[in-house]
């Protein structure tokens, strides 16, 4: 039997199954972190978009007798702006709130930096999430 052929075959072969799991555990790292950040994002959406949905026009509230409802612009740009500014939102997020009519839309997007999946080279994804709400009585 002539072994000297087959000598550095397993090594080869340990090196590229190394790298195979070395991928998989990336995918699975950064993969989670994707989902958990995008979790996140949703959630901070949706309580931006509650928070400005509830900044309503009270004195046209008021004098219709609580029957028409109808939202303070510029009350639920800021009420959504604060919820977004003391979550700790990044630097390199961005955002826009919409009022139109009595529908709040709010929109965040934000870089995540990935973990082992960085090494290959790959840029931050961005990810984002939009919410929206309308005010409601009762």
């Amino acid at each position: 039997m002539n072994r000297g052929a087959e000598q550095g075959s397993v090594t080869g072969m340990l090196v590229v199954v190394m790298v195979v799991v070395l991928a998989f555990v990336g995918l699975a790292l950064d993969g989670t972190r994707l989902l958990l950040a995008r979790r996140d994002l949703q959630a901070l959406a949706d309580s931006a978009a509650l928070a400005g949905a509830s900044s309503i026009d009270e004195r046209r509230f008021r004098e219709t007798g609580g029957s028409v409802v109808v939202l303070d612009p510029a009350g639920a740009r800021f009420a959504a702006a604060a919820v977004v500014s003391t979550s700790g939102w990044p630097a390199d997020g961005r955002g826009s709130v919409e009022v139109s009519g009595t529908r709040v839309r709010v929109h965040l997007e934000r870089p995540i930096g990935l973990t082992l999946l960085s090494l290959t080279g790959l840029a931050p994804p961005v990810i984002g999430a939009t919410a929206s709400a309308d005010p409601r009585v009762g």
